[in-house]
């Protein structure tokens, strides 16, 4: 009985290499959140564009310029600046425009190492 109660007295809490690795896996889970959400947020911004590529009515859609024109100008607007011109693909069939981004997006991480993240969106006008 007393080696349970003096062994019990001796542990109160997390050692210092203990809270190293807690703050140490703490600080990776915002860095990592830190460069993860950017490039969310940039497709959230290319998916947006797309539908306001959709609705606007003053858009021909038989033109692949007039196209990447408003594409471009929207994009540049909304400052996503990952899209380039070899990343749009355009196709027509039955009176319908199908508008397609597929990218590919970058950050380094630690050293070496890199967070990526491939995104594909699509939107069909339909004139």
């Amino acid at each position: 009985m007393k080696t349970l109660m003096s062994s019990k007295n001796k542990q109160k809490g997390l050692s210092s290499f203990g809270w190293i690795v807690i703050v140490g896996l703490f600080a990776l889970l915002i860095i990592s959140v830190l460069k993860v959400f950017p490039m969310y947020y940039e497709n959230y911004k290319v998916k947006s564009v797309l539908e306001s590529l959709r609705l606007d009515s003053d858009l021909d859609p038989k033109s692949k310029r007039a196209i990447w024109e408003s594409l471009s100008k929207r994009l540049y607007i909304q400052e996503a600046q990952t899209v380039q011109r070899e990343h749009v693909s355009m196709s027509r069939k039955n009176d319908k425009t199908t508008v397609t981004i597929i990218y590919e997006t970058r950050d380094s991480y630690f050293g070496n190492l890199f967070i990526g993240a491939k995104f594909s969106e699509s939107v069909v006008i339909e004139r």
